[in-house]
Parts: structure tokens; sequence; C-alpha cells
């Protein structure tokens, strides 16, 4: 992935954030944090097992 689409993405995700923190609707903010989780995981990569 290249540094732009890090920091695009980056962007994306902070800006998901800032919505839901002023968002009134529990489906708005749930919402927003779902699409912010999508944009980190898009950087970071999904969820990793818990170690046992």
């Amino acid at each position: 992935m290249s540094h732009e689409d890090v920091n695009y993405y980056e962007q994306r995700a902070e800006a998901e954030i800032e919505m839901a923190q002023r968002s009134k609707s529990t489906p708005a903010v749930q919402a927003h944090y779902q699409l912010a989780t999508a944009y980190l995981d898009k950087i970071y990569g999904g969820a990793t097992p818990a170690a046992e």
C-alpha cells in the first residue's frame, strides 16, 4: 500500500471517529465507528486472534 493510501485511510478513519463523537443517534455512532474500523483494518489488517 502506498504512503498516500495510508494517509487517505488514516484521514478517513479520523473523520469517521469525529463524526461518531458528534452523532446523537446510537445507530449513527455505531456506523461511524464501523467505518473507522474498516479504514484502520485496511492499513493494519484485521483483528488477530488472541494468544491462548
